[in-house]
């Protein structure tokens, strides 16, 4: 621990110049001691693989410990270093520019997005999910996430686009994470155009590649976007936990049939692959009041859970796959009114809705806290070069993740 301590000695000076110079006025404490930890990072020899602990640093640069870890968060999110609570700071990267161009801290950003319900209130739905996680995420910078809800007051408040980018203006905001709706009534090329017009870089957030289709109207030169693929992690799961099974099902409704179509067909590829027997099941387009959600919901019909009963032999490994959690929900209950007990089957929902966790439901997640993280780094990147930025468009793809909830394999 005296090694480090003493190590510290010369890079001290290091920040006080910072401290002496005009640009400290406006550059905050924990940027200038990231600069002078990076000095000391390149001095460190081959063999020193740690920093100090915060505590030694706050007192060697006589800063607050808070300080302290922003610096090392803004020195982790950066690649230099990976932190632990039981070893502290370990030292990634040792080659950096040598002098990195200061960004300015970027106070607040923008989540818009269409709910479909006429509700301002948070739902558990997966828009809000990544909400929250990007809120959580941006947070560590110190950058607040406003939310922008385009449905409220039926759209009267955001219908004109010029009242959204003053509004956008006027709180400072020059990046927004925008996840467009279905709803005719909201022009969303108009208020794209607009925003880029008034230099606010966009970024529109897609679930799948079936809704980057029907609106690849909407990327417009200097837009980027974030896609989720769930087509790769569906194969890596069928591959690595139900190549074994004897009978697969996907099981959709009517309402759901552009997502779950293309899904299904990694189904049956698969399961012809393999030679498992497969069958796509399709309930009508049908439509369950929920009390909870207060809205109509998709459902899995009789027609439909029957038509799995006939087809589905006793004592096989049958996986069912249902187009999202609703829908698994659903065929679930059918499966009791029946008096067939559900845990017989694999079921595998779609959405990782928080309300049907304690089914012990196994699921797909779109993974809000990768689609959070990607986010962030394309602002980092706007905050390096907004110029530059601006005027490109780019694709991020991050990937949903299979969570596995039942509590042992089927026997």
């Amino acid at each position: 621990m005296l090694e480090r301590k003493q190590s510290l000695k010369s890079v001290s000076p290091r920040l006080r110049s910072f401290t002496a110079n005009g640009e400290s006025r406006s550059v905050p404490k924990y940027e200038l001691l990231k600069r002078a930890l990076l000095d000391y990072i390149a001095k460190l020899p081959p063999d020193r693989e740690f920093l100090p602990y915060e505590k030694e640093l706050a007192v060697e640069f006589g800063v607050s410990r808070c300080t302290v870890t922003r610096a090392l968060e803004k020195l982790r999110r950066s690649g230099y270093i990976e932190t632990s609570k039981k070893s502290g700071s370990r030292v990634l990267r040792r080659s950096f520019p040598m002098q990195e161009k200061y960004r300015e801290p970027m106070q607040n950003i923008a989540f818009l997005f269409a709910n479909t319900v006429e509700s301002t209130v948070r739902t558990t739905d997966s828009r809000w999910q990544l909400l929250d996680e990007t809120e959580r995420c941006f947070a560590a910078d110190g950058v607040r996430t406003i939310a922008y809800n385009l449905r409220e007051n039926d759209w009267q408040a955001w219908q004109d686009p010029e009242i959204l980018a003053a509004s956008l203006q006027q709180r400072g905001i020059r990046f927004a994470a925008f996840r467009p709706g279905d709803d005719r009534k909201f022009s969303w090329r108009a208020h794209l155009e607009v925003l880029l017009r008034h230099n606010i870089k966009v970024m529109l957030l897609f679930q799948a590649s079936t809704e980057l289709m029907i609106f690849s109207s909407l990327l417009l030169p200097g837009i980027d976007y974030l896609l989720v693929n769930n087509q790769a992690p569906l194969l890596q799961t069928l591959q690595t936990q139900f190549a074994d099974f004897d009978h697969i099902f996907y099981l959709s409704n009517e309402a759901a049939a552009q997502w779950a179509e293309p899904r299904a067909k990694i189904c049956h590829d698969f399961c012809e692959e393999h030679q498992i027997p497969f069958e796509h099941l399709r309930s009508s387009y049908l439509r369950l009041w929920d009390e909870d959600c207060r809205r109509l919901l998709p459902d899995i019909d009789e027609a439909c859970t029957a038509r799995f009963l006939e087809a589905a032999s006793a004592g096989d490994k049958i996986a069912c796959f249902c187009a999202n959690d609703y829908s698994a929900n659903s065929f679930i209950t059918r499966l009791k009114q029946k008096g067939v007990n559900p845990d017989s089957y694999e079921i595998i929902g779609f959405d990782n809705r928080p309300e049907f966790r304690s089914l012990n439901l196994s699921t797909f997640d779109f993974d809000a806290p990768a689609q959070a993280r990607a986010l962030f780094e394309c602002c980092e990147e706007f905050r390096r070069d907004p110029d530059a930025v601006l005027h490109r468009t780019r694709g991020i793809m991050t990937y949903a993740r299979f969570i596995n909830r039942r509590p042992e394999p089927i026997s």
